[in-house]
């Protein structure tokens, strides 16, 4: 082969190698976003099954039944525990944990409440917090102390009513209980297998490729040397020439 022959032939399977190093780098590219699925998915199936729940034991009369710990529970069942009492006092709020003010989700609701306790409360003894439907934030503000159950009791020092504060692993004895919530973890599983078999799968179609490139590259690498070795004797050579 001749030495401009050599040449261009060097410059195809350098080309050729690039464009299969290029190939590889996609691959492995692609093997680390399926990677980064697979563990966001293992991720969210560990949440599924280690989220808790909140939950009250509500007693209807006839039976005890457990409904979750959220704002409106709170307004229609907690305060049916207290069926049959009458004064604000014997009711149970929802108070915050900074300024000791009742907590409402909207207007209506602290104006139901300020008609419902008799002159007891004004505008002033509320504070209005609109995101209190998300069951999650509302449920770790009770956890995290942000928000405390309470009634309200007259104050033997004062006179007046005041706030009586309590944890809520300590309402009713026990009447609000933390639980792993299971209802999702069925469905969490069969999610998160469901993704791994995929992952797995393209995951082992993707080596497949890339084994094959590195063959290949393996195989242009070594008629790369071979061309080489040719051209650097061919210009041996024509130095010979010329000395």
């Amino acid at each position: 082969m001749g030495l401009s022959a050599s040449q261009a032939r060097f410059l195809q399977l350098t080309a050729r190698r690039s464009n299969v190093e290029y190939q590889a780098q996609q691959i492995n590219f692609e093997r680390l976003q399926w990677s980064d699925k697979l563990e966001a998915a293992s991720q969210k199936y560990n949440d599924a099954t280690s989220n808790r729940t909140l939950s009250f034991a509500f007693n209807n009369g006839s039976e005890v039944q457990n409904v979750d710990v959220t704002y409106n529970n709170y307004k229609n069942f907690m305060n049916q525990q207290m069926e049959g009492l009458t004064t604000a006092q014997q009711k149970m709020y929802l108070v915050s944990s900074t300024g000791n003010k009742m907590v409402v989700a909207n207007q209506e609701d602290m104006e139901t409440m300020i008609t419902q306790s008799n002159g007891e409360f004004t505008s002033d003894d509320f504070m209005i917090v609109p995101d209190l439907d998300d069951v999650d934030a509302f449920q770790e503000a009770i956890r995290n102390g942000i928000y405390y159950f309470a009634t309200l009791e007259e104050s033997p020092e004062t006179g007046k009513n005041v706030f009586n504060t309590q944890d809520w692993s300590t309402i009713g004895g026990g009447a609000i209980s933390d639980e792993l919530n299971v209802n999702d973890d069925a469905e969490a599983e069969a999610e998160y297998e469901q993704m791994q078999t995929k992952v797995q799968n393209i995951d082992k179609k993707l080596e497949m490729q890339l084994n094959k490139l590195e063959t290949e590259r393996s195989a242009i690498q070594t008629e790369i040397d071979s061309i080489s070795k040719v051209i650097e004797d061919n210009i041996e050579k024509s130095f010979k020439i010329f000395s």
